[in-house]
């Protein structure tokens, strides 16, 4: 064999090499992204967790059991406890949907959410917070809740 032959098997060898690192970077990459979303959905699910365990304290849950019937109803200083529950839900809820809007969290899920979101939003007492708070949240995330209002059916989440 010449030089150029032996010349032309070491280029296609290490073209053959290449191709095969690339192939396992790839690989690679496509784990890691798979570990990332489920860290990332973990997080999400504790993050909802965490705002959800605000409500079982039983004061908490008495003042926002009664706002959910209209903010008119309680103190200044339950109201400040029932905006503060709600505003970390609903923060939560721009998170995830910001999420979602990325691609990194699954629809199907977000719309579980999602729609105990809006079944919250069916309460006398959430309008009010939302009508008066709404300016604080991403325009975005405040059309798509008014949108989503609009063409679902929502039931308030928890009977007066």
């Amino acid at each position: 064999m010449t030089w150029e032959e032996w010349g032309a098997i070491g280029d296609l060898v290490g073209g053959f090499a290449v191709v095969v690192s690339l192939v396992y970077v790839g690989l690679q990459i496509r784990q890691s992204a798979n570990a990332s979303r489920a860290a990332t959905l973990q997080a999400f699910a504790e993050q909802y967790s965490d705002v959800n365990q605000m409500i079982t304290d039983p004061a908490i849950a008495r003042i926002f059991t009664k706002g959910l019937d209209g903010m008119s109803a309680l103190t200044v200083d339950e109201q400040a406890s029932f905006a503060s529950v709600l505003s970390s839900i609903s923060r939560t809820l721009e998170s995830f949907y910001i999420q979602r809007r990325n691609g990194e969290l699954d629809p199907g899920l977000f719309d579980g959410w999602f729609a105990q979101y809006l079944d919250l939003h069916a309460n006398p007492g959430v309008g009010e917070y939302w009508s008066l708070r709404k300016h604080h949240f991403s325009p975005d995330f405040v059309d798509y809740v008014a949108r989503e209002k609009e063409s679902r059916t929502s039931k308030p989440l928890y009977a007066s």
